[in-house]
């Protein structure tokens, strides 16, 4: 049996959760000597630049313009590559149209999340058409959470005996700080951590606001970012309209840099609205970060009784909560044992385990 990966996500992404899922998969599959290739004619993925040359086609590019019409010329060579060669099972990273039309290969897409569905007024121009026979054309689909599998019940009416939901993993992140160190990173004392994109439903700005209206936080405080890109213009317009400029502070680095981050951290906030997983809660977990994150079903699916929670969009009960965990060690520290517990759950050798077995099953 031989597996075959498309070039979807590792042509968009840089840094991202579903193309850390796909190299942390596929990184098990090579140490049990199974046989798969990622078909990306060009990539800017980091992660995907350590996996092997001989299980990856492609050129790797640090930085592009990403055109729809350049994503289509990639997507139809990937296409065709993996549609001549002789691999039995295609796993679609990123909901490719061209998996419609491959022809004796069998198909399997994963669905991470229906973010898109759920808030479409902030996502214009989606072809939820297109999706759903994307999603319907494959012959078994992976879901990342209960969470997400029942969302994909919900609006494409999928059947459930199609679904399988397989968790994620968080132990990618180790306590390896020695090339952290040397670099001598100016890291602010006392900081709440925040982790990933800041765009839309992530929320970032109800975590500025609520820090702006404490006096006593942004005292005590600042607030430190690690990936999603530089602050924008507009960010930085908002940091200065809430006079919160000093306070705010940015990193993009490896995972050593974000392991060193957790364990410096004050607290890990994480006030997303929704998500399909949570990646960075497991990490902050995983590594004896206190979790802060919004009381929404899925976070409670995946991290039970290891986080603290505040009422999803509520300024007021995050103010409280976060007041209550930061000046009382007691109250901070109280779930880190149970926390370090469940996330020892979440692997990525179980996560590749359980998808190999899909793959047999087809």
């Amino acid at each position: 049996m031989k597996i075959a990966y498309n070039s979807s996500i590792f042509f968009l992404q840089k840094h991202g959760g579903i193309s850390r899922y796909f190299c942390s998969i596929i990184k098990e599959f090579l140490e049990d000597n199974k046989s798969i290739k990622v078909f990306s004619p060009i990539f800017k993925n980091d992660y995907l630049l350590n996996v092997p040359k001989k299980y990856r086609s492609g050129f790797y590019i640090p930085r592009y313009p990403v055109p729809p019409f350049l994503k289509n010329i990639v997507d139809q060579i990937a296409f065709k590559q993996i549609q001549r060669s002789n691999f039995d099972i295609v796993h679609d990273t990123y909901y490719s149209e061209n998996l419609l039309d491959y022809k004796n290969k069998r198909k399997i897409i994963t669905v991470y999340d229906l973010i898109h569905e759920k808030f479409p007024d902030l996502y214009k121009n989606r072809n939820f058409e297109k999706k759903k026979k994307i999603i319907n054309c494959s012959d078994e689909i992976i879901c990342i959470s209960e969470n997400t599998k029942n969302d994909l019940i919900k609006y494409y009416n999928i059947e459930e005996k199609k679904i399988n939901v397989i968790y994620l993993g968080c132990n990618h992140i180790q306590k390896n700080f020695h090339t952290v160190e040397q670099n001598n990173y100016v890291i602010p004392k006392n900081f709440i951590f925040f982790v990933g994109s800041r765009l839309k439903y992530k929320n970032f700005n109800l975590l500025l606001n609520t820090f702006h209206m404490s006096k006593k936080l942004r005292n005590d405080f600042n607030i430190v970012c690690f990936g999603g890109g530089a602050f924008t213009e507009n960010e930085k317009k908002l940091f200065d309209e809430l006079n919160i400029m000093d306070k705010l502070f940015h990193f993009e680095g490896n995972d050593d840099l974000l392991s060193y981050l957790y364990t410096k951290a004050k607290l890990f906030v994480f006030p997303s609205q929704y998500e399909g997983f949570g990646i960075p809660l497991l990490e902050a977990m995983s590594i004896g970060c206190p979790v802060l994150a919004s009381n929404t079903s899925i976070f409670k699916e995946i991290c039970k009784d290891g986080a603290h929670y505040f009422k999803n969009n509520d300024t007021n009960d995050l103010s409280e909560k976060l007041e209550q965990l930061v000046y009382s060690e007691t109250n901070l520290l109280s779930k880190i044992d149970i926390a370090l517990h469940i996330s020892k759950i979440y692997n990525w050798k179980k996560c590749a385990n359980e998808t190999y077995k899909i793959y047999c099953k087809i």
